[in-house]
């Protein structure tokens, strides 16, 4: 039984070929039975990207930590040495834009992003206090009694305990009322905690102070409570001030508010929005680029490129991927595998994924495997199909078991479907049925197809029917033929030409050539006009039968070339009868050559005409030894004429004693030149007796002129032996 493995990776089904009794008359029948089982099919040769181009991952604007890039982050108090009762050293400092544009808002009210929170945005600008270093300044105003406390920013020192965190908060609250850092600082550790009334209050104290961190955290958590206007206007305030955090923000909120059908061109919020992002960008915000990127690469501009390039050497593994998918779509497979292996270094999945498929395709199937694992490991069902498929065709079956069930059971219909056809090879059908169900149940047609070729294993014609026409309906059309099929067994031949019509239409060659069938049944010019044209349609996609109908009906037109092509494609996938009527066709064109080789092709699969044309052509170019072969397998399979010829090789060697056997078996088999050479050789011998014996199958069969001769030659010798 045959089973449809899908591999929806691989790009196209390699068509199955029907079952085939061979036929070695020289004419075969044009009616022979259709074909519309089932049929096991070649697995594909690419492997399906779980990420079609171009879709973007939910965390679009996640996933960095671009404040954690630079130590010298203005907006990251904690990142310095800065301490809640001196002033922000870096508070003059911009690593935003130089300049800034002035808002020009909106004549209504902002209308807020469609489905964005805002860590989509941007993070709370950090602050990570620090166990007290070594040595250090101390802080301005600390309590003797209580010992100096420092935040010291060196790597490597444990975080605050509970009692230091407490502790910290009173010194912040107390300075919170003259010091906007403190106060800063301290919103920033009640809105960790989901205290969000109290850290507004101290938020917007020090945002109202000039404080750009806390403008931009007071920025999140507007936007976290759905307050639209004032996120976007904190998010400015703090984005004039040199916040390239709030810049990113502020470029994201507002492209992503636009409505779907806006149009980008002179659109005074694109403009403003690409604005922002530039200069956040510009001073080193990765995610900025990569969205920026993004927005050219979806409008069709150039310098999508550079942005993803400036946002891939900063680190930023989806910027890297997506270089690398352009790399892929200007066909620089070097460059794009150069650009994947960086952002799979990192992480990326989806990276991992397509640098596997490169190195499959390039034959590194070992380093392909081991980054299929990769992603297969962190649960990417793609990657576990894919890497099942290696392991199975690497003899692994066991492994390509496992790893296709945890694909399937992660909803992968494909997967599902591979696993079914391995348990049906095993024999374990029940199994296998339960895999093919489920593979039909995500819309993968092949299971559907294939739990149809399992019923009509089991002769359960209505099952088989039901799951024929789910995959036929969706486009499947081994299936459709299969259904057509199974209809016409039931003399229902009016819808079996409907789904065989379908099935010729979805790319089946079985389907066309069954069509073809139909059609020529019908014994009218109509009917026959039809059927070569799809034989011919099947015969185009490699069908044998369809070719070897297509070259009979082409060479009775007297269409030569279009014949021996279409012969030559089903010769070449072992029609017997193809081979032979090719080999006559170039006889006759003069191409012995050709016709010597097809000729001895068929003889090989035991064609006994073949076997006698190829000796003669073999005799005639003087190589007797390999004709003398042709001619003694022709003979041992109780042909006269195979029999006749090997002894006129033997006769022509000089070698009477060699060929006797043969004429011999020729004669008594009714050849009447062989029993005349029998009486020739008796005569040379002096053997009147059998002499007179042999001419009468010479009369009984030999042509007229040759049994008169025989009749003169027996009236002399009784007539010499009466005397």
């Amino acid at each position: 039984m045959g089973v449809r493995r899908g591999r929806s990776e691989r790009s196209a089904h390699a068509q199955p070929l029907p079952r085939h009794a061979r036929n070695r008359e020289d004419e075969p029948d044009p009616y022979a039975a259709v074909h519309a089982e089932g049929h096991r099919a070649s697995r594909t040769d690419g492997l399906v990207d779980p990420y079609p181009h171009g879709e973007l991952p939910a965390d679009r604007y996640a996933g960095h930590p671009d404040h954690q890039d630079h130590p010298d982050h203005a907006d990251d108090p904690g990142h310095a040495a800065s301490y809640p009762d001196e002033p922000d050293p870096y508070a003059d400092f911009a690593d935003g834009p130089v300049t800034v544009v002035l808002d020009r808002g909106r004549a209504d009210a902002f209308v807020p992003p469609r489905g964005k929170r805002p860590d989509d945005y941007a993070v709370l600008v950090p602050f990570r206090p620090r166990r007290p270093s070594p040595a250090g300044p101390e802080l301005a105003g600390d309590d003797p009694a209580s010992g100096p406390l420092r935040t010291g920013a060196a790597l490597g020192t444990p975080d605050l305990d509970h009692r230091e965190l407490a502790e910290l908060e009173r010194r912040y609250r107390d300075r919170a009322g003259r010091d906007a850092t403190a106060a800063s600082r301290l919103g920033l550790m009640l809105l960790r905690r989901g205290e969000d009334d109290e850290a507004e209050t101290w938020l917007r104290r020090a945002a109202e102070a000039g404080h750009r961190g806390a403008a931009t955290n007071l920025g999140v958590l507007m936007h976290r409570q759905d307050r639209w206007d004032e996120a976007r206007r904190w998010w400015y305030r703090a984005a004039e001030a040199g916040s390239r955090i709030a810049a990113f923000s502020l470029g994201a909120l507002l492209l992503d508010a636009l409505p779907e059908d806006a149009s980008v061109h002179d659109n005074d919020d694109v403009s403003q929005a690409l604005y922002w992002l530039r200069n956040a960008a510009e001073a080193g915000h990765v995610r900025a680029a990569l969205v920026l990127g993004e927005f050219h690469e979806q409008q069709g501009q150039s310098g999508a490129e550079r942005w993803y390039r400036r946002a891939a050497e900063a680190g930023h593994p989806e910027a890297a991927y997506r270089l690398g998918r352009h790399g892929q779509e200007r066909g620089d497979e070097r460059a794009a595998s150069a650009w994947f292996l960086r952002a799979a270094s990192c992480g990326h999945i989806r990276a991992a994924v397509r640098l596997a498929r490169i190195l499959h395709r390039a034959g590194d199937t070992g380093e392909a495997e081991s980054w299929f694992r990769l992603a297969a490991e962190e649960g990417d069902p793609g990657a576990a199909r894919a890497l099942g498929f290696l392991l199975q065709d690497a003899g692994d079956a066991d492994g390509a078991a496992h790893w296709w069930r945890r694909s399937a059971e992660a909803g992968d219909g494909t997967a599902a479907n591979a696993l079914g056809a391995l348990l049906a090879t095993e024999g374990r059908h029940a199994e296998a049925a339960h895999w093919y169900e489920r593979a039909a149940a995500t819309g993968e047609s092949n299971g559907a197809f294939n739990l149809g070729l399992l019923h009509t294993a089991r002769d359960d014609e209505a099952s088989a029917e039901r799951w024929y026409r789910m995959a036929a309906y969706a486009g499947h059309a081994d299936a459709a033929n299969a259904l057509a099929g199974l209809l016409l067994s039931r003399d229902d031949e009016e819808e079996a030409e409907v789904w065989f019509a379908r099935a010729s239409e979805a790319g089946s060659v079985d389907g066309s050539y069954n069509l073809g069938i139909l059609y020529a049944r019908r014994s009218t010019p109509d009917g026959q006009a039809a059927a070569e044209k799809c034989w011919a349609r099947a015969a185009e996609g490699g069908h044998p039968d369809a070719a070897l109908q297509f070259g009979l009906i082409q060479e009775r037109q007297g269409a030569d070339e279009e014949a021996a092509r279409a012969y030559r494609v089903a010769a070449a996938a072992g029609r017997t009868i193809a081979a032979v009527r090719l080999a006559g066709l170039l006889a006759r064109l003069g191409d012995t050559d050709g016709a010597e080789h097809w000729y001895a092709v068929a003889a090989e699969d035991g064609h006994v005409p073949a076997m006698l044309r190829c000796g003669v052509l073999l005799a005639r170019r003087g190589a007797e030894g390999s004709a003398a072969r042709r001619f003694r397998a022709a003979a041992d399979t109780g042909s006269i004429a195979g029999a006749w010829n090997l002894g006129l090789v033997h006769l022509r060697r000089g070698d009477p004693e060699g060929a006797e056997p043969w004429l011999r078996a020729a004669a008594e088999g009714g050849h009447g030149r062989a029993a005349m050479r029998l009486v020739v050789l008796a005569l040379k011998a002096g053997d009147t007796r059998t002499a007179e014996r042999w001419c009468a199958p010479v009369i009984a069969h030999a042509p007229p002129e040759l049994a008169e001769r025989a009749r003169l030659l027996l009236r002399a010798l009784r007539a010499e032996m009466a005397s």
